[in-house]
């Protein structure tokens, strides 16, 4: 049986679900999206594989994202996994008051990718074909078919602790 501290009670619940998420390492990754509605990115911690038949993937997006709009719109999504070196990009793209197009001057983009724009030195990134969304609570979560995946020799950028860290080397 857990023990909760009778002080810890007192806080919100939401606030105990922050503190222990932030107890769990993710890794970070930036959607990106290209297409008739525009370029965007924003960064998130929730990625994961969803199957491998179809293969597919899935990230949460707050619904009140100006990302989550041009991916709807444009139908396709990029997941770029970054490397332990892209801190500055990860913050470039998790903060809401810089302009998309500000965003894509930290690193290196092509825009060759069939779900968007793909970050150069990644130590992956996933093409995706927006499959489907749901909305839960104050996100979307974003399902989509993966349509192409690369994965280059980088160690990834972890989040932990409200922080960016790099993994000790095996």
């Amino acid at each position: 049986m857990l023990h909760v501290d009778p002080r810890m009670r007192k806080e919100a619940l939401g606030e105990r679900v922050r503190a222990a998420m932030g107890r769990t390492a993710a890794g970070v990754v930036v959607i990106s999206t290209h297409g008739p509605a525009g370029r965007g990115g924003i960064t998130v911690s929730s990625f994961c594989s969803v199957s491998l038949d179809p293969p597919s993937a899935l990230a949460c997006i707050r619904r009140d994202s100006s990302t989550l709009r041009l991916i709807v719109e444009n139908g396709v999504f990029a997941a770029n996994v970054l490397a332990d070196n892209q801190a500055d990009i990860a913050a470039a793209f998790a903060s809401p008051t810089t302009a998309h197009e500000d965003r894509f001057t930290q690193g290196v983009w092509l825009d060759e990718g069939a779900g968007g724009p793909t970050l150069t030195g990644a130590v992956a990134h996933f093409d995706c074909r927006l499959a489907q969304t749901t909305e839960f609570g104050s996100h979307t979560i974003i399902i989509g078919e993966i349509v192409e995946a690369l994965s280059h020799p980088a160690r990834p950028l972890v989040y932990a602790e409200r922080g960016f860290h790099r993994l000790p080397e095996a």
